[in-house]
């Protein structure tokens, strides 16, 4: 009945008979971990704190067979600003349900963690409007998860478009298309493929310093939400978070 620490950020909970709930957990070195916080949502518990949505800290894990409890926890960061602002919690919280989407028990995952936790920082602290971090993580979401979209060459037949007038983004293609090859996309200016290239060319502590105009993140956030409605399907709650906050 080993007990261990690990650290990890709070990426869902469900409440649970009277006073428990049942906690989401994304830790760097394990993955996916359910577990349960009893009593947690009395208000003298001592786990109350750690037991809300985007909670950094180390929690202590006891694991008994299949079940794992939380016995404590050390909070280093709850992110408080995020819950001050409808915005920022909700793009807060389609990042936190489109990682829990992906990542798995037991399997660590260093790189999607960094910009879990990046992307929860710029939100709660920096003044970077939470469209331009939402665009800017979703890139690299998909980039991590295997789907990143080709914005140079063509996704159907690999030509190099960057001279071309005119293009297409179709998520079902894998990025952008020529017009003369087949697909089911939309027009994409080139200032869109370009700012989506330069983006992903930064790292998770420079993804502050994206800031976009308007009509480029009208263009952008519909284009990566049909990618990653294609990698994770439209019924996905990550979607439909996404959705409601487009």
């Amino acid at each position: 009945m080993p007990t261990e620490l690990t650290q990890a950020i709070v990426t869902g909970y469900t409440d649970y008979r009277d006073d428990d709930r049942m906690l989401t957990l994304f830790s760097a070195e394990r993955g996916r971990i359910e577990c349960k916080a009893r009593n947690c949502r009395k208000p003298t518990a001592k786990l109350l704190a750690c037991a809300q949505p985007f909670v950094f800290g180390e929690f202590e894990l006891f694991s008994n067979k299949d079940r794992v409890t939380v016995n404590g926890c050390d909070v280093r960061e709850t992110f408080y600003p995020l819950r001050e602002d409808v915005d920022r919690f909700m793009t807060a919280s389609v990042c936190t349900q489109l990682c829990n989407g992906i990542i798995e028990q037991e399997s660590s995952d260093e790189a999607l963690f960094s910009l879990l936790y990046h992307t929860l920082s710029f939100l709660a602290y920096a003044e970077s409007d939470p469209k331009d971090l939402l665009i800017a993580f979703l890139l690299h979401y998909l980039d991590h998860a295997g789907y990143r979209p080709s914005l140079t060459r063509c996704a159907v037949c690999r030509r190099d478009i960057r001279a071309d007038a005119v293009l297409f983004y179709s998520a079902d293609a894998g990025g952008a298309v020529c017009a003369a090859c087949p697909h089911s996309g939309k027009p994409v200016s080139k200032l869109a493929l370009e700012a989506m290239r330069r983006i992903l060319l930064l790292s998770d502590e420079e993804l502050v310093r994206v800031v976009l105009k308007d009509d480029l993140r009208a263009e952008l956030l519909p284009i990566l939400r049909s990618s990653c409605a294609r990698m994770l399907g439209e019924n996905d709650r990550s979607i439909a978070l996404l959705d409601q906050m487009m």
